[in-house]
């Protein structure tokens, strides 16, 4: 089984290749994520925390991770949310996602609705898809009594959140100080060979 932490940094996860642009302990194959060297069909699983959203051209990583994914691979891809407020915190940072920013690349989706599929060649299922309050790093790197505080904040407003993405979207979300981050999980939909 192929599993690659795309943008694993030092952070790379135990049984993962890690796979970053940037020189760092835990890269094991350094690429840009819009080439990537392996073989078409080739990976089980991508994980990506924090990464896309510093590229400019979208398109091009969905296509190429779609591109290197095996039929049913799972694609787990954390990104910022619009409403986190330390998005702009970081220059770098080209893109913000909505738990809806996705849904171009779902064929049926598409059949449902008539909007725009701008990688027809792209087919993507949503297993689960999860606004973040806070993240786990953040709440552990605080005090006990801090991270006690933000542990029971976080519980309440992501599982309201959760509960109905839209309504937290549309009305709510910057009401509470704006949501960390959106963790999507895809299966990669696509004939076997």
């Amino acid at each position: 089984m192929i599993k690659i932490d795309l943008g694993s940094s030092f952070h790379k996860l135990p049984g993962y290749i890690g796979v970053d642009i940037m020189k760092a302990k835990g890269v094991d194959v350094y690429a840009d994520a819009q080439n990537l060297p392996f073989r078409d069909s080739s990976i089980d699983e991508i994980y990506s925390s924090h990464c896309i959203e510093h590229i400019d051209d979208q398109l091009a990583v969905i296509r190429e991770l779609y591109r290197v994914c095996k039929p049913d691979a799972l694609m787990r891809i954390i990104v910022p949310h619009f409403s986190n407020p330390c998005y702009y915190d970081d220059l770098t940072h080209r893109h913000h996602y909505s738990t809806r920013s996705f849904e171009h690349y779902n064929h049926q989706f598409h059949t449902l609705t008539g909007y725009s599929n701008y990688l027809p060649e792209v087919n993507i299922k949503f297993v689960k898809i999860k606004l973040n309050y806070w993240p786990k790093r953040t709440i552990n790197s605080k005090s006990f009594f801090k991270a006690l505080i933000i542990k029971i904040i976080n519980w309440i407003f992501s599982k309201l959140a959760n509960i109905n993405h839209f309504l937290c979207e549309r009305l709510w979300c910057y009401w509470v100080g704006g949501f960390y981050e959106v963790d999507f999980i895809f299966q990669v939909l696509k004939e076997r060979k």
